[in-house]
């Protein structure tokens, strides 16, 4: 007795390969990897200046204009980011404030425009957020977001060797809904 499961395994097989050829050479496959839940590429970008890239709309005002060799990696569809800059914590503005015990290090998510039940805006928990970035660039030295000695709003700032890196958290997930 003859059986057509190898025949149809190797169809099977042959229309997998085939179809993730097509999907490649296509430009399909950055749509289909996002919709698996494989994360699209993270997106880089260098800057001469501090106000290139706020001009740009990649960076908040708090960068100074004159900040040189600004590179910023950023998460497609999310908030996390990671900088580097050729500036002086001295020349971050007063929103700038230093970690403390009043102030310590940690992730301030902006409120939701969204209300809650009692009418108000509604808060998001910092414990939902990531504190170690989950961005990689070659001139990012490892775990550099935990040396933070500044708080820039949502952005943990700290200096070394004369470069600032920054460095947004993350939510660990997003919402649906």
């Amino acid at each position: 007795m003859r059986t057509t499961a190898p025949r149809t395994r190797r169809r099977l097989g042959a229309t997998a390969v085939v179809t993730g050829a097509v999907l490649a050479l296509t430009g399909c496959a950055g749509p289909l990897a996002e919709a698996l839940g494989r994360a699209p590429e993270a997106r880089t970008q260098s800057y001469a200046t501090g106000a290139a890239a706020k001009a740009d709309g990649d960076l908040p005002d708090w960068v100074p204009d004159d900040a040189a060799d600004v590179r910023v990696v950023a998460r497609p569809g999310g908030a996390e980011r990671i900088v580097a800059m050729a500036a002086d914590l001295a020349a971050l503005p007063e929103e700038c404030a230093p970690v403390s015990p009043d102030r310590p290090l940690g992730a301030r998510p902006v409120v939701a425009a969204s209300s809650d039940a009692a009418g108000g805006e509604a808060a998001e928990d910092p414990a939902d957020f990531r504190t170690v970035s989950t961005l990689r660039a070659d001139w990012w030295p490892v775990e550099a977001e935990q040396d933070a000695t500044v708080l820039c709003g949502a952005w943990w700032v700290g200096e070394r060797d004369g470069t600032l890196y920054a460095f947004t958290p993350e939510r660990r997930t997003v919402p649906v809904g």
